[in-house]
Parts: structure tokens; sequence; C-alpha cells
């Protein structure tokens, strides 16, 4: 039986809502004060990925290391990042090539709608350090990032099968040295591994075993008492760590204990967290606000707000900003049920008949 984890989809989604308010206040009256307030929180884009690989983990964690199983793996995710990914990438795309026949006008031109970046964008390659800067859809690059943990996935099963969870350690030991021998350089603050988007597939790699690591340990440890409470206490403490601007290996620490005591909550039925059931609908798209609200943002923003309304009146700008939040999360329930969920399934289908027809062909040669 599949495992609800209630509190997760609840955190993903406050962390795709603070990303949101993050990219939407760029656009406020004497911005600087409020983008510095929310990049206090910039370490919370870690929490995606560490949840990641702990249900990646708890729903693959068994299958077998070989080279079929591994093909199913990835066509099965594929199947779910991939169609959201290209839809919202379209329209981006849609938007730069009206911009270079002089439709429309953007001072990014040649910079974030450059057409040159087209392909790493389609192969999930934007966020292996092949580009400069982000394009077109910025915030995929977490879906580059994400994939490179997919394909490194039988390296972590691999791990686990060597010495189980200190296998995993050893290898979140590794990444990390290799981390910091690369960064060793950095002197800004978008430049450690931990900040950085272009780079962000091996920062995301590292948070991807971490959260496999978690995984293996919640296993063997029986919930406490009050465990969802307790997880909240703790994730009010890496808010806290996060605008003291305490070390990144404390944050994450807390991060860690707060994600294991959030999935120990709902280990034994979740009727601890039965009261955030009613928000499963939101909760389930937490991924689809994270890629839409850019889309939501360019018209929203750039259209409306910056040359319709026209205006840099703080109150209007603080008031008008709920009705794109909002439609945003509209946009991407339907998205979910419209549109991702039948492109997946056929995308999902067609490469596995594709591979068991080709699987057949082998085994009759």
């Amino acid at each position: 039986m599949k495992q609800d984890y209630r509190l997760f989809g609840a955190w993903r989604l406050l962390a795709a809502m603070l990303v949101m308010a993050y990219h939407f206040s760029h656009s406020a009256p004497d911005a600087e004060p409020v983008i510095a307030w929310f990049e206090h929180m910039l370490p919370l884009l870690d929490m995606f990925f560490i949840m990641s690989g702990f249900l990646i983990f708890e729903h693959y964690g068994g299958m077998k290391n070989n080279g079929e199983s591994y093909i199913r793996f990835l066509i099965k995710r594929l199947a779910r990042l991939y169609p959201l990914h290209f839809i919202t990438l379209s329209v981006f795309v849609a938007f730069a090539i009206l911009v270079h026949m002089g439709v429309l006008h953007s001072q990014a031109a040649d910079t974030r709608y450059n057409l040159m970046s087209l392909p790493a964008n389609l192969l999930l390659l934007q966020a292996w350090g092949v580009e400069s800067e982000l394009t077109f859809n910025y915030v995929s690059w977490s879906v580059s990032g994400e994939w490179f943990a997919y394909l490194m996935f039988p390296l972590v099963l691999f791990a686990f099968s060597f010495r189980r969870a200190a296998g995993l350690a050893v290898l979140l030991a590794a990444l990390i040295v290799c981390l910091e021998v690369a960064d060793s350089g950095a002197t800004d603050k978008y430049d450690l591994w931990f900040n950085t988007k272009v780079w962000s597939a091996y920062r995301i790699a590292a948070d991807f075993v971490f959260g496999a690591l978690l995984c293996a340990l919640a296993r063997n440890i029986r919930p406490p008492r009050f465990s969802q409470w307790l997880a909240w206490t703790v994730l009010a403490l890496v808010f806290v760590a996060m605008f003291a601007e305490a070390n990144i290996y404390l944050i994450l620490g807390l991060f860690g204990v707060a994600i294991t005591l959030a999935a120990l909550a709902d280990k034994e039925g979740g009727s601890d967290t039965s009261w955030l059931k009613p928000a499963a609908p939101v909760t389930a798209v937490s991924f689809g606000v994270y890629l839409w609200h850019p889309v939501i943002e360019l018209f929203a923003y750039s259209l409306v707000w910056k040359r319709i309304v026209a205006t840099e009146d703080p109150f209007l700008f603080w008031f008008y900003m709920p009705v794109p939040a909002i439609l945003t999360i509209l946009v991407a329930m339907y998205s979910a049920r419209h549109l991702e969920r039948p492109a997946g399934k056929w995308l999902e289908s067609t490469l596995t008949n594709a591979l068991d027809r080709r699987l057949a062909a082998s085994r009759a040669a």
C-alpha cells in the first residue's frame, strides 16, 4: 500500500508558494528589501530534493539494479516530469519566437530567450553546467537536476546494497567533498554550491542521496509521540536558522530531522495528519505551482502590471499579488488533471511498449 505523506505535501506546497512570492516580488516597487528578505529562505529549495530522494527511495529502493529495471524506472519518472516541463517550456519558446520575429519586445531576447539554448532545455541538460545562465522557464533548472538524480539512481542502489545506510552515508560524503572542492573559489553567495542554478544538478544529487539516507534510517525508527508537532517545531527552527544566516550544513541537518519526523508522523496510518487530507487536491500540485508560476508571471506582471496598470503604488502591488497566485494554483490543478496526466500516461505506455517490443525481439533472436 502506497504511503501517503501529507506533511511532505503541505511543506512542498509551502515552499512552492514562497518561491512564487519571491519571484513575483521582483516586480514590486522598491523591491530590493523584499527580495533580500526572501533570499534568506533559499535553502528551502533543498527541501524539495531531499524529500524527492526520500520518496523515490521509499518507492524504488527495492528494485533490481539491472538494465531493464533501470530503463522502466526512467520511463516512469520521465512520464512524471517531462509533460509539465514541455508544456511550460513551449509557452516561453512561443514567446521567444515572437520576440525574435519583432512582434514582441524583450530586453532578454539574447539571454533568457536565446533559441540556441533550446536543445539543452529539451534534453534536460540546462542545470548540468552547459549553460551560462537560466533560460526560458528559469525554474526548470530543478527538473534538469532531478533528472540527473534519477540517472544516478543505480549508484544509490549500489551504495545501499554494499553497506546499507552506511553505504549511502559514504556516497553522500563523497558528493559533498566533490562539491566543496569544485566550489573552493566561490566569492559570491550565488556561486556557492547550495545556491547555484546552472550547476545545480550536482547539488541536487547530494540532496537526493541525503533523502535516500533519511528514508533508510527512518525504516528503523519507532515514531515518537507527537512526531507531527515535533516536525513542525524543527521546521520552525529551520526558518530561524535561515534568517540567522546559520551555516548551511546546520540548516540542512535540521531539514533532515524535520523531514524524518514528518515521515514518521505518517508512518502508522497517518491519523495524526488527517486534518491535512482536505488540502490534498492543492498540495498534490506543488510541482505544478512551481513550474507554472513563471508563465503566470510573464502575463500577470510583465504585461498586466508593468504595461497596463503601470503604477508604483506599493499598496496596490501587494493587493494585486494574490490574484496571480490564486490563478497559478488553479492553472496547476487544471494542468495536472487535463494535460499532464493524459500526456504522462501516453508517454509511459508508448515508451514501455517500445521497450517490450525490443526485449521480445532480443529474446526471440
